[in-house]
């Protein structure tokens, strides 16, 4: 069984095979629509001039309420994609007024395929990181600007020659056929 929408393309063909004398059985078995779909069709030409493919009729239901503001909601949640549906609508008051925070989210998971994101709700600094943070601060109190200065200038020093070294001692090495990184 087939089914019975027939597209312009389809419609074009189908028409062209049963003028060159094909069965209505034998079009829709190589269509893969229904045979309904082509008596349908049949019917709608007769009235029409020759020659031309009959329109599509108008879909049911109300037109979408954001086939416009797709591409400016696409944009706001590409540049920001911790942006929420109610902000993009607080946002956009003119293009957004009439439509709900529910159909925004709608739109945005389900047509655009763009997915639901929400930060990891975590503490910015654990008691640990907090503890080592107050110790270091203790340790370092008595410091002056200049011994602050010659320590960054020592340490930025130590990294760039640890990185050096890092990317000197990069062997590589075949082993079994395969290539591998020995640090």
């Amino acid at each position: 069984m087939g089914r019975n929408k027939l597209s312009n393309e389809e419609k074009t063909r189908v028409l062209t095979l049963l003028k060159e004398g094909a069965s209505v059985i034998r079009v829709a078995a190589e269509v893969n629509v229904t045979r309904m779909a082509i008596y349908n069709l049949k019917k709608a030409v007769e009235s029409l001039p020759p020659g031309t493919v009959p329109p599509r009729k108008p879909g049911s239901g109300a037109p979408k309420k954001t086939s416009r503001t797709d591409k400016i909601m696409r944009r706001e949640v590409l540049n920001d994609p911790a942006i929420t549906a109610a902000e993009l609508k607080k946002n956009h008051p003119a293009l957004l007024g009439n439509v709900s925070v529910r159909t925004i989210q709608h739109r945005l998971q389900i047509s655009l395929k763009l997915p639901t994101r929400r930060a990891a709700k975590k503490p910015l600094l654990t008691e640990a990181m907090k503890k080592k943070r107050l110790s270091f601060c203790k340790r370092y109190r008595q410091w002056t600007p200049e011994q602050w200065k010659q320590s960054c200038s020592v340490m930025k020093a130590l990294l760039d020659w640890l990185g050096w070294l890092q990317r000197q001692c990069a062997v590589q090495v075949m082993c079994h056929g395969t290539t591998q990184n020995i640090p």
